[in-house]
């Protein structure tokens, strides 16, 4: 199946400057979510996960985006604040609020499109379904404008129990998938074709943690956020963060105060 170009327009660069150098470290991708009491209103969010979040804060860091004229801009982040999720700190989410200039050609998708235990469920997702990433591959991140890359796999496990990584025990989804370098933060995206082949969605599974490495000197798997250690073995087994936990710091009580405070300002 072809992955839909508006989704594919979801995704951005982020990274650090040294000079005039621009050294890409992650993706993110922006989300909607509707106003409470505005007719159509909607506030918008920039994803991405916390690691790669912690890495710019403090820092010269830039975000790439493609513009409507055919080329890209690079925009400062220095005044950006992240948010976490409040209670949780293994959850590796960073959001903060996105409204970015008209410059910029980019798509936002709904938190409709989240996949929830309930959808899971109803429409028995698990095992064996495909999926497909959108994100940066660092060797080849585009010129002159963001180029993403797309990794297609399946869902691997939908575990009934938390899953080791580096942040300690986390609720994560296992994905036949290879992550690499710049593909962490990037969105995973689940194709549904429902309960005896019905119909055909496409929802938002979560984001991209980390993936396991075996390295070739100890006998212990290893978890990795990032670019591959040298002298390691990608398993080929993503962790995804899942699309109900971005919600939870979406929704946590701060963010829910200011934008219901832009709707009263309206």
């Amino acid at each position: 199946m072809s992955v839909p170009e508006d989704i594919r327009q979801c995704v951005v660069f982020v990274g650090l400057k040294s000079g005039q150098k621009l050294w890409f470290k992650g993706t993110a991708f922006t989300v909607s979510v509707p106003a409470e009491s505005i007719q159509g209103g909607r506030f918008g969010y920039l994803i991405t996960a916390k690691h790669v979040a912690l890495r710019l804060e403090g820092e010269d860091s830039f975000i790439r985006v493609n513009t409507r004229d055919g080329k890209s801009a690079v925009l400062s982040t220095g005044n950006l604040r992240w948010w976490y999720h409040p209670t949780d700190e293994s959850v590796d989410v960073a959001v903060t609020p996105w409204s970015p200039p008209d410059i910029v050609e980019c798509r936002t998708f709904p938190t409709r499109m989240f996949l929830s235990d309930e959808i899971i469920q109803r429409e028995s997702i698990g095992a064996g379904d495909e999926v497909f990433i959108i994100g940066l591959f660092a060797h080849l991140g585009g010129s002159a404008r963001n180029i993403p890359i797309v990794r297609t796999g399946n869902v691997a496990m939908i575990a009934d129990e938390r899953v080791p990584t580096s942040l300690g025990l986390i609720d994560a989804y296992l994905i036949e998938a290879r992550s690499i370098g710049g593909l962490s933060g990037s969105p995973v995206f689940v194709w549904s074709t429902g309960v005896g082949g019905l119909h055909n969605r496409i929802y938002l599974l979560g984001l991209v943690h980390g993936h396991w490495d075996i390295p070739l000197a100890k006998k212990n798997d290893l978890i990795a956020v990032d670019a591959d250690p040298s002298g390691a073995v990608n398993m080929g087994i993503a962790i995804v963060v899942p699309a109900k936990k971005i919600l939870e710091v979406i929704n946590q009580p701060e963010l829910v105060a200011m934008r219901r405070k832009t709707e009263r300002r309206d």
